[in-house]
């Protein structure tokens, strides 16, 4: 993440763009700036300030998994010794079936979030970091949809 302002220096006109472009990323700059009540040009030079920043980490769509024949989530819990946790994460990269991974405190030292097409799939997977430590393997049923920073989360990160 680049170093730029923090977020105690955002306004309300930035809270407003943060919370419409993650609705819609692909809003023009010019109906964001409607919206906003900023002229196109000054609407651009806030946008590219909180990129630059690192507030705004990047764009993306939104894929639906079992849509492309992914149709088993799980969520992976890792119990390892603390040397083995630059391996873990090497290892954990080289799994395409593995798009999340936390470092976390408490019980587990990793929390990790799976996509597979099958229930072998996932065992193979289960197997593969299972020489790291204990395993515990959670299927998901259902998700909920993610939801986006609200307004008063972003605030609440303004006041630091």
């Amino acid at each position: 993440m680049r170093v730029g302002r923090p977020a105690a220096d955002l306004d309300d006109k930035d809270v407003a763009i943060l919370e419409i472009l993650q609705n819609d990323g692909r809003i023009a700059l010019s109906e964001l700036g409607r919206r906003i009540g900023l002229s196109q040009p000054a609407m651009s030079e806030r946008v590219k300030r909180l990129e630059e920043s690192g507030i705004i980490a990047g764009y993306g769509a939104r894929l639906d998994h079992a849509a492309l024949g992914l149709g088993m989530m799980a969520i992976i819990r890792l119990k390892t010794a603390h040397e083995h946790i630059r391996a873990c994460l090497t290892h954990f990269a080289a799994l395409p079936h593995i798009c999340e991974v936390h470092r976390v405190t408490g019980e587990d030292c990793f929390i990790l979030k799976a996509i597979v097409p099958t229930p072998g799939d996932l065992a193979a997977i289960v197997d593969a970091i299972g020489r790291f430590g204990p395993v515990t393997t959670s299927v998901v049923l259902k998700s909920e949809p993610s939801r986006p920073i609200g307004r008063e989360l972003i605030r609440a990160g303004r006041k630091g």
